[in-house]
């Protein structure tokens, strides 16, 4: 019997922590993704591309966190004050709509991972409406293609391109249908602050491999992108540094996961909810504020 896709969203929600608990949530989505990943690496390209995305989020949700502290001091205290005054100046809200949108993103595709495994594709299709049907649904359409391909060991090559284009389709859907209404709510400040902080260091090497790295302000150029020339808000923009930068680093991060140990290691990190020394920070610092 199929499940509706309310009581999917409703099973991958199970467990995680509450929207309120900012970095705890940001490591809980981070690390679904990583083990989707891990477990099935030939499948759920999107949720390991994902896994390193929702962990460079977890930067502004740490930001965001210790902005918003000394809002739990009470309106009495002048520093509640002084912090609002300041908080424009560091785009507060900015910051709060790129966590929102890492709880989006979650909400909208998990559902899906979670019904596949499951049920398979009949799973999706009974629950697919509106938007879904025209990338999500269409994305793992090829993804069970090319799955079932492989597995009748029937052109190994095709059926890995249908798993990466169906995997492109979902982080199509994911830009088009549900980061883009936030980054265009974003202050112009708040799109070049997004803009420089959106680097993926697919790699698991010290230093980094550069093969393995997408940044957005490398793409374009520094001073188009502190200029808002070039922006990440701009979907124009964004995808054509996703198709040409994004998307050919993480397959060649892909491409050497069984081989590279330590790129192996950090995703199992993730996988683990391991905080990062700023969440440890924000922690930190909550645990002074009164109330916690």
């Amino acid at each position: 019997m199929l499940r509706t896709r309310e009581e999917w969203q409703l099973a991958v929600q199970e467990g995680m922590p509450p929207e309120e608990r900012f970095s705890e949530r940001n490591r809980a989505i981070t690390a679904r993704y990583a083990r989707w990943y891990l477990d099935y690496p030939e499948k759920f390209k999107w949720a390991g591309m994902a896994a390193f995305a929702s962990r460079q989020v977890g930067i502004a949700v740490v930001s965001s966190e210790l902005l918003l502290a000394p809002e739990r001091l009470g309106e009495s205290n002048p520093l509640t004050w002084l912090h609002r005054m300041a908080s424009g100046m560091f785009m507060v809200q900015d910051l709060e709509e790129m966590r929102a949108g890492n709880n989006r993103i979650f909400s909208d595709i998990a559902w899906a991972h979670a019904a596949y495994l499951a049920g398979g594709i009949e799973e999706i299709e009974g629950n697919a409406v509106g938007t879904d049907r025209d990338q999500l649904l269409e994305g793992f359409r090829l993804i069970d293609l090319g799955v079932k391909q492989a597995a009748s060991c029937r052109e190994g090559d095709e059926a890995l391109r249908l798993v990466w284009q169906g995997n492109q389709a979902l982080l199509r859907h994911e830009q088009t249908v549900v980061l883009q209404p936030v980054f265009d709510r974003l202050s112009p400040g708040g799109c070049v602050l997004a803009s420089f902080g959106s680097e993926l260091d697919f790699s698991g090497a010290f230093p980094s491999d550069p093969r393995c790295i997408a940044s957005f302000s490398s793409f374009h150029g520094y001073m188009e992108t502190l200029s808002g020339m070039r922006s990440i808000a701009d979907a124009g923009h964004r995808w054509k540094w996703i198709e040409l930068c994004v998307m050919p680093a993480w397959m060649e991060a892909d491409r050497r996961m069984q081989m590279d140990p330590a790129l192996r290691r950090k995703l199992i990190s993730m996988a683990s909810s391991e905080p990062g020394a700023l969440q440890r920070i924000a922690e930190f610092t909550g645990s002074l504020m009164p109330g916690t």
